[in-house]
């Protein structure tokens, strides 16, 4: 019923021979590529296997509290810092298993949840496992994977930052995570442009100070990874609704199990929790208790485009109340629509009463050429850079 209920929406939407095409085009391309020998030798990784490892207890049992914390706050604010209906329904959906986990008051059933997130069988709207491990699943599509997508992606990376170290995205796998081996180094779709959005932030802070950056609905960290990698005298905070900040709790955490962090609940938010801590994760009402002025940048990637406007609004607010730069990736076009009619705002809506300069407009590469290494014009996520006008 799902796939009538698509061939529907696309026929009415004028969109048949393009769905169609996207359907087909990676069987042939793949079929074409099996011919082909590529000089990088890219090798697919997609988890058989979840894992349980109860080394991890003690940073679960950590989380796990401090999600049980958020979300008995979380009744009481204000539907600004609530998730959008749309948003809420994902959770609802996709992330019962981990809401099932606090209603049992299961922490190895927690515990399970954070070590496979990068291998669920469900879409978490953090990344696409999903496409990883179906095309892993045949031979053709397993060619086109790893000789189109990342093979490209990763000349397309080496063109823009005149690297060839591939060492240099090295990825941490913490999740179960889906992605692929290039000349032993793993890495997964977002690996090559995040390394390169990462690296303009740096081009506009000072690595010979403390730099405090927010990551605002950083999923489960990716950009914060690379952008922690890139600047290392720096304390990242991250604000996001409980669910998926659980993610991002853990994964950086693991991956930078040298840092000082600090979860919601295990103390005051304070100028001193910014200047103490290396690692911060916070639900995102006490985005009010950030100082002006306090914090040289705020980064935005596709979270802002899918709340609601007024939701959207206030964090705006906030970040030019707080930041001295915006780093934005959302929609340029499209606008999505929630249960309440409302709809989404845009990059143009962002910047209305110009309280920002603009530095930076351009189109994301990642889904320019997402999935054919095609530009593809009616891709519409821009990412923008912003100095605030004070």
């Amino acid at each position: 019923m799902d796939l009538i209920k698509k061939i529907k929406k696309s026929i009415q939407e004028g969109r048949l021979i393009e769905t169609l095409y996207e359907k087909i085009y990676p069987y042939l391309k793949g079929f074409i590529l099996l011919f082909v020998i590529r000089e990088k030798k890219i090798k697919i990784y997609s988890p058989k296997k979840n894992i349980i490892d109860k080394i991890d207890i003690p940073l679960a049992e950590r989380i796990f509290k401090s999600f049980k914390n958020m979300k008995s706050h979380q009744e009481n604010k204000s539907k600004l810092y609530k998730p959008s209906s749309m948003w809420q329904d994902h959770i609802d959906q996709d992330f019962k298993f981990m809401n099932d986990s606090v209603n049992q008051n299961d922490l190895e059933k927690f515990l399970f949840f954070l070590q496979n997130f990068g291998n669920w069988d469900r879409y978490l709207g953090i990344e696409n496992q999903k496409l990883i491990k179906g095309y892993s699943r045949n031979f053709i599509l397993n060619k086109y994977l790893k000789d189109e997508i990342f093979y490209s992606r990763h000349e397309l990376w080496k063109f823009i930052t005149q690297k060839n170290d591939i060492s240099y995205l090295d990825f941490p796998k913490y999740g179960n995570q889906n992605g692929a081996y290039i000349d032993d180094t793993f890495v997964n779709l977002g690996s090559f442009f995040d390394d390169i959005y990462a690296n303009i932030i740096k081009n506009f802070l000072q690595n010979n100070q403390k730099n405090i950056i927010i990551d605002l609905g950083a999923g489960y960290g990716k950009l914060s990874y690379y952008i922690t990698k890139n600047l290392s005298n720096t304390t990242l905070v991250d604000i996001d609704i409980p669910e998926t900040l659980c993610l991002a709790s853990f994964y950086l955490s693991k991956c930078y199990p040298k840092k000082r962090n600090f979860f919601f609940g295990e103390g005051n938010i304070g100028s001193d929790t910014l200047k103490n801590y290396d690692l911060i994760f916070l639900p995102s009402w006490e985005i009010e208790k950030i100082s002006d002025d306090s914090i040289q940048l705020v980064v935005n990637k596709n979270s802002l485009g899918e709340m609601d406007p007024n939701a959207a609004e206030n964090y705006l607010k906030h970040i030019h109340r707080i930041s001295k730069y915006f780093f934005s990736m959302n929609h340029e076009f499209f606008k999505n629509k929630f249960n309440n009619n409302n709809t989404s705002l845009i990059n143009s809506q962002f910047n209305k009463n110009r309280n920002f300069k603009e530095l930076i407009r351009y189109p994301d590469l990642g889904h320019l050429i997402y999935k054919n290494n095609k530009i593809n014009f009616k891709s519409d996520i821009f990412f923008y850079l912003y100095e605030k006008i004070s």
